[in-house]
Parts: C-alpha cells; sequence; structure tokens
C-alpha cells in the first residue's frame, strides 16, 4: 500500500467532508430560522442533533464499516446505536418541558434499545441495515403523526436516520432514494396535520435529502477508494499464496477466529518462551491474512499514517509482520530493520520488499539485533501489536530501549490484557510509563494521545 496515495485520499475526502458539512448546516439553519415560534429548549434541541449530524458527515470515511470482514460493519451499526439510546436519554430529557414528554423520551429510548437488541439477535447480517431504518421511521412517524415532535426536529431526526442507513456501506444509490421516499411521504404528511407552510416543508425536506444523499457521496467515495486498497492487497496475495481471491477474503473474514481457536487448543504456558515461538511460527499463515485484513481498515491506515511521522533515521519494526509500515519507511529513504519469528509473514514481506525494489534487512534473533544496533543504533524503533504477546514485558522493553541510538524514538503500544476475540494477548501487571521515565526515557506523546478516554495505548518515549 502507498501511503502517499493514503494521504491524498484522506486530504480531499476532508475537503469534501467540509463540504458537505457547510451544506447541511446550511439548509439546517435556513430552516431553523423559518420556524415560527422557537423555544429555548426546542432550539437547542436541534442545535445539538444537528451539530452530532454534521461532525458525523464529515467524519463518514472513517467509520469502521470500511473492511473486508463483514459482521464488523454490523457490529459498529450495532454499538453506534446504543450510543444513540444515551444520546436520547441525555438530550431528550434535559430539554424536554413536561413529564408528559419526559415519559415519551424514555419511551424512545426504550424502543431503539428493544430494536436493537432485536436486530442484533434475529435480523440477518447483511440487513441490519434496513431493519434499523424501518424501525427508526416506524418511531419517527409515530411520534410526527400524532403531533409528539416539532417537523423540523422530526425532520432532522429522520435525516439522522437515513445517514445511519445510508452511511453502512450497504445501501445503493436507489436504496438511498428509497429511504429518502419513505422519510418524504412522512414528512409530507406530518405537514398537512401540523399546519406548516409550504416553504417550511421543502425546507426540511431538503434537510433529509442533503443528510441522505451527502452520506452517499462521502461513503461512496471512500467505499471506491477502499476497494482499490482491497484489490492491490488482494493481487499481492493471490500472486504470493497461489490461493484464489474467494479462499483469500474467506482467510480475511476467518483468520482471527481460527487463531483464537488454535491458541486456546494450543494451552501454552504463559511463561513458556519457546512454545510461544513455535506456536506464532506454525500459525504465521494466518497471522499473514489477519494483519493483510486488519491493515486495509480506514483506522489502521489513519494510525499507520500518524505514527510514521515519528519516523527519522534508522528504523526497526520490532514484529513487524507484513512489513506494512517498514515498506513505507523504505520508500521514504530510511534504512530500516525488519524483526520477527521466522515463517509466512516473514517470507511475504522480503517478497514485497523485492518486487517493490526496497532494501529492508532482516533480522531472526536478538542477537542479530545486537549486532545491527552496535553498528549503527537506531534512531526510531516501532512496535505495535507485540508486546502484549510476548511474556516478558519489562524484559522486553529494556532490550529494545538498550538499542536506542541518542535521542532516538521508541513507539510502541500494550494493549491491554487477553479478550474473546485476542486470547493470545497477555495480561501485564506494568506501569509502563513509570518503568520507561525510571530508565531516563522521555515521554513524548501528544496531547491526544495522553487522554484516558482512549482506548488504545499508544506511547512514545525518548532516549
Amino acid at each position: 500500500m502507498d501511503y502517499r496515495k493514503q494521504q491524498a485520499y484522506f486530504r480531499s475526502s476532508r475537503l469534501c467532508g467540509a463540504i458537505s458539512v457547510f451544506i447541511f448546516l446550511v439548509i439546517s439553519g435556513v430552516c431553523l430560522n423559518l420556524e415560527r415560534q422557537v423555544s429555548v429548549r426546542l432550539a437547542i434541541a436541534f442545535a445539538l442533533v444537528a451539530l452530532a449530524l454534521a461532525g458525523s458527515l464529515y467524519y463518514t470515511p472513517d467509520y469502521l464499516h470500511l473492511t473486508v470482514v463483514p459482521d464488523k460493519k454490523q457490529r459498529w451499526q450495532v454499538k453506534i446505536r446504543w450510543r444513540i439510546v444515551a444520546a436520547v436519554l441525555v438530550v431528550g430529557l434535559p430539554v424536554s418541558s413536561t413529564n408528559e414528554s419526559r415519559v415519551l423520551v424514555v419511551a424512545a429510548a426504550a424502543w431503539l434499545a428493544i430494536c436493537n437488541y432485536c436486530v442484533k439477535k434475529f435480523a440477518p447480517l447483511p440487513h441490519y441495515s434496513a431493519w434499523f431504518w424501518a424501525t427508526d421511521l416506524i418511531l419517527l412517524a409515530s411520534l410526527l403523526l400524532s403531533g409528539e415532535l416539532n417537523l423540523m426536529l422530526g425532520s432532522l431526526l429522520l435525516a439522522a436516520a437515513a445517514h445511519l442507513a445510508s452511511g453502512t456501506g450497504t445501501l445503493r444509490q436507489a436504496s438511498v432514494r428509497r429511504v429518502c421516499l419513505l422519510g418524504l411521504v412522512v414528512i409530507v404528511f406530518a405537514w398537512r396535520m401540523q399546519h406548516y407552510d409550504l416553504k417550511m416543508l421543502l425546507w426540511c425536506a431538503a434537510i433529509l435529502i442533503a443528510g441522505a444523499f451527502l452520506t452517499f457521496w462521502l461513503s461512496d467515495r471512500a467505499g471506491k477508494q477502499n476497494e482499490l486498497n482491497i484489490a492491490d492487497a488482494m493481487a499481492e496475495l493471490v500472486k504470493f499464496t497461489g490461493y484464489t481471491p474467494q479462499r483469500i477474503r474467506e482467510l480475511w473474514e476467518t483468520s482471527n477466529q481460527q487463531l483464537a481457536k488454535n491458541w486456546e487448543a494450543a494451552a501454552i504456558p504463559h511463561d513458556d518462551r519457546e512454545r510461544m515461538a513455535e506456536w506464532y511460527r506454525q500459525n504465521s499463515e494466518l497471522y499473514l491474512f489477519a494483519i493483510s485484513a486488519y491493515n486495509l481498515e480506514y483506522k489502521r491506515i489513519k494510525s499507520n499514517l500518524k505514527v510514521i511521522r515519528f519516523a527519522r533515521g534508522s528504523c526497526l519494526d520490532y514484529g513487524a509482520g507484513n512489513g506494512e509500515i517498514l515498506l513505507e519507511l523504505a520508500r521514504r529513504g530510511h534504512p530500516v530493520t525488519y524483526f520477527d519469528v521466522e515463517g509466512v509473514t516473514m517470507r511475504f514481506a522480503r517478497t514485497r520488499a523485492q518486487q517493490h525494489g526496497l532494501k529492508i534487512e532482516f533480522a531472526r534473533t536478538k542477537d542479530d539485533l545486537k549486532a545491527i544496533a552496535q553498528r549503527h543504533g537506531f534512531d526510531t524503533i516501532f512496535s505495535f501489536d507485540v508486546l502484549e504477546h510476548l511474556p516478558d514485558l519489562p524484559g522486553e522493553l529494556s532490550f529494545l530501549t538498550s538499542m536506542l541510538a541518542p535521542n532516538g524514538i521508541f513507539v510502541f503500544d500494550v494493549p491491554a490484557g487477553s479478550t474473546k476475540a485476542h486470547p493470545m494477548h497477555l495480561n501485564h501487571n506494568l506501569n509502563v510509563l513509570d518503568f520507561l521515565s525510571a530508565k531516563g526515557l522521555k515521554d513524548r506523546r501528544s496531547f491526544s494521545l495522553r487522554m484516558p478516554f482512549r482506548k488504545e495505548e499508544k506511547y512514545v518515549f525518548e532516549a
């Protein structure tokens, strides 16, 4: 993957996102201005929903539905809707002025929660977005047609529902048109019942249409770029493995589950380094496909782009997998060293380097790395999705920092403990910040990386 091309795409995507936000907020602002009787509570609720939807529009290309693992996009839909249930309660209750309206807010949240549970439990995976749109439409139509929901706010909420349905990567343009048509029918009936003027009807309809089609435009652009990335990755894997595209897609989708199953079956003691290393060698092909699928996710592409910026001078990737980061650093002129267990992933990284005419030094053992470090040291050491697999975290950190050149940068992560999906992750009871600070390294994390609510535990230290 050429990360310069990805960077260029993200820049253009940000521009398109900004244009979409501007269009949407202008339409929403006009609609709010046309409302004859706007209470403070209604204005606050409208503004909060409009800003939330605008922010979601801007970040549409970054959603996790851009993945080669189909059930991830469905899990994302379920996850985001639990947050919507919470938002309905957090925003709806404070802006409600009567007990009756508060009961309606609680009832709406309960409806969304029940539908979310039922869709997850009973609906086929490919039809999640259609079912969610249908349940949202039933709720909003009931509130609008009964006069319990203001037409302007109801149209904005319909736009939000259409945004979620259109932005999951599963709806084509014809489906988006059908979504808009159903929403417009509800808006027209509510308009007739609530006696608004025609101009308000048109602008309320514009909110819905803009929300749906701007979302489709942004997600369609992202989907096309994602397909280009998939085609490039597929071509590399077909050439390297000889497998059919269908087999590769199957392994993209199932490799993580197979790895988890194989780890549980092996039942390796957490202090048996040799058996662990052998297990990773034997399962290297599954990791080839799991890593390949992971690197195609836009969340991962963005993360790689961020960490590449830290690179200076001679670079080491400790646990380099398919060599994704090193290939890009080599393209940018850095001397680079690859380290991982010898297996299919290492052979794949070698093949990729040869095909692109890139010079990468490969190391199989820690003695190899020590010899390389004695020659020139490493100005930058990367280690991602690796240290949580190794039993002696203090020893690994000490070893890696010992190879840093003066003022060298160490960038790594240590995810916390095992999960159902990743039982091979070990639980390390170590305060990484205190441990490395005691060795004289300086914490160089940015403000965003220091935020306590971040899930990813990325660290940046300077020798």
